[in-house]
């Protein structure tokens, strides 16, 4: 079917080779006929019973997808290269085809199966270890690679009075460690500075704390730090109105500083992928933009779903 919704006749329909004819002149009654796969192109599910046997004797997945019927699906929708999303990863069939097809994919999932199906899974096809399903058909051989990241829970919940707080889940540890994340610096706490949590920079670093930080907190801080060097204060509140007296230091607040960086009510979203193998040249963040008061900004070439052009906060509490 072309751009126009036209219907290419065959040699054996009512119409000639040349001739094609509009959706919306056709008088046909009821749906249209299913496309059928023949279990020879789709594979079966005693075929995906084998290949999951080939993984772990653990028949949990009793009724896996064959990787003839994926292979099949992202023929139609996919070229090599394009990402391969599955939301609910089950044996990791799904990321398994695209691997050896030579699409970039995400799995996700939850449960004891990550180890038990997933992992080995995986493991073999990068190993050139994986003898069946499309991996003949495909001329696979192993090779690549993939991440394995576990989830943290959510920074942010909100309290019987749905006002938004720092999850209870969250140490300091963890807190600072998910701030240097969100604001694109190294988390690397000082033995020696209390202050100095992570970097950006030789010269840019960060301080997170869930304290309410006072003018003479601020002094100090501002003090130690010095003329050359510049720190990023993620706080819970200041009792600060005017923050030009400390030209070194950005102050902001959590969690309106998270809840800033997130997007509402959007129906495509901006999101990022990070810390992937060899992201290509054009995908690499901008150099660093100097800002007025001397700080650099953190900018990306493209913005994540965190990312905003940082300001510096001075309203009270």
């Amino acid at each position: 079917m072309d751009e126009n919704d036209e219907i290419w006749f065959g040699v054996d329909g009512t119409a000639s080779p040349s001739r094609k004819t509009f959706l919306q002149d056709l008088k046909i009654a009821g749906p249209p006929a299913p496309t059928v796969w023949l279990h020879t192109e789709a594979g079966n599910n005693h075929e995906a019973r084998e290949e999951a046997k080939a993984i772990s004797e653990d028949d949990s997945f009793t009724t896996p997808k064959p990787e003839k019927l994926l292979k099949r699906i992202l023929d139609l929708a996919t070229q090599p290269g394009d990402w391969v999303l599955d939301s609910f990863a089950g044996s990791g069939t799904t990321g398994a085809v695209a691997h050896k097809m030579g699409r970039r994919w995400i799995m996700v999932e939850l449960g004891e199966h990550i180890h038990s199906h997933i992992m080995p899974r995986l493991k073999k096809i990068v190993d050139g270890e994986d003898s069946v399903g499309v991996t003949t058909a495909v001329g696979w051989k192993g090779g690549g690679g993939f991440r394995y990241f576990h989830i943290a829970p959510s920074l942010l919940e909100q309290d019987k009075f749905g006002n938004w707080i720092i999850s209870k889940q969250y140490n300091a540890a963890m807190l600072a460690e998910a701030m240097c994340k969100l604001e694109g610096f190294t988390y690397d706490p000082s033995e020696t500075e209390y202050w100095n949590q992570g970097h950006s920079t030789e010269q840019d670093f960060i301080y997170v704390t869930t304290q309410t930080l006072s003018r003479e907190q601020l002094e100090k801080v501002s003090e130690e730090v010095g003329e050359n060097r510049s720190l990023l204060v993620c706080c819970s509140a200041f009792r600060v109105k005017d923050l030009s007296p400390f030209p070194n230091l950005t102050v902001k607040k959590i969690p309106k500083m998270v809840l800033n960086r997130c997007e509402w009510g959007h129906d495509d979203y901006s999101l990022e992928i990070e810390n992937l193998p060899s992201p290509p040249p054009e995908q690499a963040r901008e150099p660093m933009a100097e800002r007025s008061n001397g700080r650099k900004s953190r900018a990306a070439a493209s913005l994540s779903l965190f990312d905003a052009a940082l300001e510096t906060e001075g309203e009270d509490r």
